[in-house]
C-alpha cells in the first residue's frame, strides 16, 4: 500500500499519557515517509502539563494554537503564552509546558531529525 503525503488529525489514534494529555504523532518516517523531521500534536487538560524533557539531538520547534501555557526553559525563564506562538526548545535545554488556562491547549510540534520512536 502506498502512502499518502498526508494525515487527517482526527483520523489518528492518540496516546494518553501522563500527567492527563494526548499525543499524536502526524507525519513521521513510519506514518509518511519523512527523513528529516517529524510533527504532531499534543492536546493538554487544564491544570496538566507537558513535564520536564530534554533532547539532546533533536532541535523541537511547537506552536500554541490555542489555551494559555506557562512555558519553563531551564537556564533562560518562564513565560506566560497564549494562541499563535511559536516556541523553539534548544539542545540540552530542560523544558516543560504547563495549562495554566481553563480549556485544553493545543499545540503542533516538530522534531529534526525525528526521535527514535518516530522511525519505522
Amino acid at each position: 500500500m502506498k502512502k499518502v503525503p498526508f494525515v487527517v488529525a482526527a483520523d489518528v489514534e492518540g496516546e494518553y499519557r501522563t500527567p492527563p494529555r494526548v499525543s499524536k504523532l502526524l507525519l513521521a518516517p513510519k506514518t509518511v515517509g519523512t527523513h528529516n523531521v517529524s510533527m504532531g500534536m499534543n492536546v493538554c487538560e487544564p491544570g496538566s502539563m507537558i513535564p520536564d524533557h530534554v533532547h539532546t539531538e533533536q532541535e523541537e520547534v511547537m506552536f500554541l494554537v490555542s489555551g494559555r501555557a506557562k512555558l519553563v526553559v531551564e537556564g533562560m525563564g518562564e513565560w506566560e503564552i497564549g494562541p499563535d506562538t511559536a516556541i523553539f526548545a534548544p539542545l540540552g535545554k530542560k523544558h516543560r509546558l504547563e495549562n495554566i488556562g481553563d480549556e485544553p491547549f493545543k499545540l503542533v510540534w516538530a522534531y529534526s531529525p525525528p526521535l527514535p520512536a518516530h522511525q519505522k
